[in-house]
């Protein structure tokens, strides 16, 4: 943990991320916290302040840089960070060019909210479309997704991985988090490694029922060799489901429970199968580029065409 305490502020503001006295330890830094000390010190510039911190997951006490003025990259290619707690903040007069740059996983404790790559100061607030999250009143809750050496991606809320398998990656996802592209999965990456090509199968485990709002945006985006999923009568919560299988273009079944059905009401899901050129439902029904929507996310049977098979 960097703990940032009246005597580790560091200058009031920095010309570039490398200027920074503390630059070199960046990479180690897995949680940030800034101490009440902070906030009588008057500190106005925070430019570039936790720029590339890689690692970094958390940030506390954000409420102790109620003076900051100008934050320009302050968290860009913060690619782990999950969560910046604040107990309040007000953004009045608050600039921040790129502020949010690369935070794909970064996800507000009100509603979900995830930052765009052009985010700047604007969304640096508790609330609706807010990156913030307040302790005391976080409406998140994460399940876990793992990606096993055979090829098979496992989404479950249990928090301990199979033992008898070789794990190659995991990672947190906010179920009601509404992420806005790549980076966030164990299987993807904007950038560095990424094992999106190698994933063959995807299950959603039993556990995944317990979640009553599940937003699925981006979840297998542009795994190629994705071939089958399967577990989805256990998402009975799913609400968003925007781009989740585009680009899986040798995905050939989905199973779901002969029972399944989508929620009857406030669910969206624009391009959902995009691309899907080899899907085929059931009962014959073949991926068509008219029929892209989350609509066709239902059993492929007599009197009803869709795109998933019955198990």
């Amino acid at each position: 943990m960097l703990l940032f305490t009246r005597t580790l502020q560091g200058p009031a503001g920095h010309s570039s991320a490398s200027a920074r006295s503390y630059d070199s330890i960046k990479l180690l830094v897995k949680k940030v916290y800034i101490d009440s000390t902070i906030a009588g010190l008057g500190i106005t510039n925070c430019n570039y302040w936790f720029n590339a911190f890689s690692n970094c997951t958390e940030v506390r006490g954000f409420e102790n840089l109620s003076d900051m003025a100008s934050a320009n990259q302050m968290f860009s290619s913060c690619t782990s960070l999950e969560t910046i707690y604040a107990t309040s903040f007000s953004n009045s007069g608050l600039s921040g060019s790129l502020m949010f740059t690369g935070c794909t996983r970064l996800v507000g404790g009100t509603d979900g909210f995830v930052p765009s790559q052009t985010s700047g100061a604007s969304v640096c607030k508790l609330g609706a479309g807010g990156v913030l999250t307040d302790p005391n009143n976080d409406a998140r809750t994460w399940f876990w997704a793992r990606y096993y050496a055979d090829g098979e991606g496992v989404l479950t809320a249990a928090s301990t991985p199979d033992a008898t398998r070789e794990l190659v990656a995991s990672g947190h996802i906010c179920a009601i988090g509404k992420y806005v592209g790549l980076g966030f999965t164990p299987w993807d990456g904007m950038t560095g490694p990424t094992h999106r090509q190698y994933l063959t199968s995807a299950t959603f485990a039993s556990d995944m029922a317990t979640f009553s709002y599940l937003n699925l945006n981006y979840l297998f985006y542009s795994c190629t060799n994705l071939t089958s999923v399967s577990g989805l009568g256990n998402l009975s919560g799913v609400r968003s489901m925007r781009y989740t299988f585009s680009g899986c273009s040798h995905m050939t079944t989905i199973y779901a429970d002969a029972t399944w059905a989508l929620p009857s009401s406030g669910i969206t899901g624009s391009q959902c199968f995009y691309s899907c050129r080899a899907l085929v439902g059931g009962n014959g029904t073949a991926w068509s580029s008219s029929n892209v929507g989350y609509t066709y996310m239902r059993i492929d049977r007599a009197g009803q065409t869709g795109y998933l098979t019955a198990a």
